[in-house]
């Protein structure tokens, strides 16, 4: 541990070196929100087309919201080796029909995400 002028830790030191990399942790932060303005306008403006078509958009929108985490579960479900992917089909394949109902569902995204009762200490949301 560096120390400072008084004998102690260089605490003034340390805080200009994570000063530095806020600096940067912001430039690239900036740049990022930059270089989503592009897609971001596309989607408003397709969104106001469909809106201007006669969309109904509350309906749209929950549409879309699946539709997104379809394609992430998909995105996850490619990225998993052969083994896992034999495992999910096995476990989901097990589920039978349960797994498209509801409750079935929560239980699936909860194992997806690792999360239940007994590992966060906290109820499940209730479902209606």
């Amino acid at each position: 541990m560096a120390n400072g002028s008084n004998g102690g830790p260089n605490v003034a030191g340390y805080l200009e070196e994570i000063d530095v990399n806020d600096d940067e942790l912001d430039t690239l932060r900036a740049q990022y929100m930059n270089s989503c303005k592009g897609p971001r306008g596309s989607i408003a403006e397709i969104l106001a087309t469909a809106k201007e078509d006669g969309v109904n958009m509350k309906a749209f929108r929950e549409i879309l919201r699946k539709h997104r985490a379809d394609r992430r579960h998909n995105k996850r479900l490619a990225a998993l080796d052969l083994a896992d992917l034999a495992d999910f089909k096995s476990l989901a394949e097990s589920l039978g029909s349960f797994i498209d109902t509801p409750l079935g569902q929560a239980a699936a995204a909860a194992e997806a995400a690792g999360t239940d009762k007994e590992t966060t200490g906290q109820r499940p949301a209730p479902m209606f």
